[in-house]
């Protein structure tokens, strides 16, 4: 009864935490473009409009996707990648992130290749990593570079370089095996979790 009870409460909350981030964050960004919205409109209208600051979130966000498909705002963009990658804190949070957002999307340019399992920290047990590049080793040597998060924070983890022989492919997706990770292990694929035989 408790585990069935801890199982729900955690993928309640695997449902709920991207969701109210994506909230803060949409919220953060109406608030800020409202915020200054606003007495741009009480200025040349003599009261405030409302929805104006909904209209213009829309409008910033499609703008901003615009930008990010043309060459000027490629270029724009990427001077504003290198100045966050440059600030100390900011760094850590902005490349965390956009890892994990470049990870999961169908569209954009994966982090992660595959998923695999790999002996590790020690022989005889197996951990859950992402295939990211080829890896160093001596020449010739059929290397990869595994990147092994640890459980319900899949920003930080571990780098390492293994012979491509001694990873095994478990057939998840990037995503199936993200949130294996984020879930520590509680949200498993169905093809995947061990069903159980009648006595």
């Amino acid at each position: 009864m408790h585990l069935r009870i801890s199982r729900h409460v955690t993928a309640g909350l695997l449902v709920l935490v991207p969701l109210g981030l994506t909230a803060l964050a949409v919220s953060f960004i109406f608030d800020l473009i409202d915020g200054w919205a606003r007495p741009l409109t009480n200025r040349f209208f003599g009261w405030p409009i409302p929805g104006v600051g909904l209209v213009l979130t829309f409008v910033s966000v499609y703008l901003v996707g615009l930008l990010s498909t043309n060459f000027f705002g490629k270029k724009v963009l990427e001077l504003i990648d290198r100045l966050f990658q440059n600030v100390p804190l900011v760094k850590t949070l902005y490349t965390g992130a956009k890892q994990l957002v470049e990870a999961v999307s169908p569209g954009g340019r994966r982090a992660f290749r595959k998923v695999v399992l790999v002996e590790f920290p020690k022989k005889g047990t197996l951990a859950l990593a992402f295939v990211t590049g080829d890896g160093i080793g001596a020449p010739g040597s059929q290397m990869l570079t595994l990147y092994v998060p640890t459980a319900i924070n899949p920003t930080s983890g571990f780098v390492i370089f293994v012979p491509e022989s001694d990873v095994v492919d478990p057939g998840l997706t990037v995503e199936e095996g993200l949130k294996l990770v984020v879930s520590g292990g509680v949200v498993a694929p169905a093809r995947t979790t061990r069903k159980e035989t009648p006595s």
